[in-house]
């Protein structure tokens, strides 16, 4: 089995830092964007979609970072991070399609915006930090959703927010970046999940 990566970009790291902290039998390649690797007859007979990551085993070729996580923990189930009862994997497949279709559009236009308007990313950080009020992780246990999701709030913007009024987020964040997976592939891509979480664009607490 191997992993195509560029650990730098969130939807790479959350699946290299799975594979790191749960240390699954799976080969991580870095790809070369420089020699446009990604780009290649070989990698698009891999992912004709030409991005990263992207999963191989024996002759199965899987992209999108998320059904990466989810077969990776079915592939091994000893990591039990993934639910095997229906209403445990709907439950994760409800925040892993939440991260997709709301938390990273919301990260992506706020990265690009010339004035940092945090509108569309308060509600979101404030039902996060309702549903894990009382909780360590997302759904209790640590699962592929707090993988997928982290990886978006440590990025150098995510980190940029003030996370005072969801101490709960802010608590979430901190125990995450410190699981083996995060700390292995901190000097791999970015450095902007060390010290303490800082902001420009306040999160209201009320």
């Amino acid at each position: 089995m191997r992993l195509y990566t560029f650990t730098v970009t969130p939807n790479n790291r959350k699946v290299e830092a799975f594979v790191r902290h749960f240390d699954l039998d799976v080969d991580i390649h870095h790809v070369s964007f420089k020699d446009r690797e990604t780009q290649s007859p070989a990698y698009l007979a891999i992912n004709p979609m030409g991005k990263v990551p992207a999963l191989t085993d024996g002759d199965f070729h899987l992209w999108e970072s998320n059904a990466i996580l989810t077969y990776l923990a079915t592939r091994f189930p000893e990591t039990r991070a993934l639910p095997t009862d229906a209403k445990g994997r709907a439950d994760v497949d409800r925040w892993l399609h939440w991260q997709s279709c709301h938390l990273m559009p919301a990260m992506g236009a706020l990265k690009v915006a010339d004035e940092k308007d945090v509108s569309t990313v308060t509600p979101l950080l404030k039902i996060l930090d309702q549903q894990l009020s009382g909780r360590d992780y997302i759904l209790g246990a640590l699962t592929v959703v707090d993988f997928a999701i982290v990886a978006y709030l440590i990025t150098k913007m995510g980190r940029q927010l003030d996370y005072s009024g969801c101490p709960n987020v802010a608590a979430w964040i901190e125990r995450m970046v410190n699981l083996k997976g995060f700390v292995a592939t901190r000097h791999l891509g970015t450095s902007h999940d060390t010290g303490p979480l800082r902001g420009r664009a306040s999160i209201d607490s009320r």
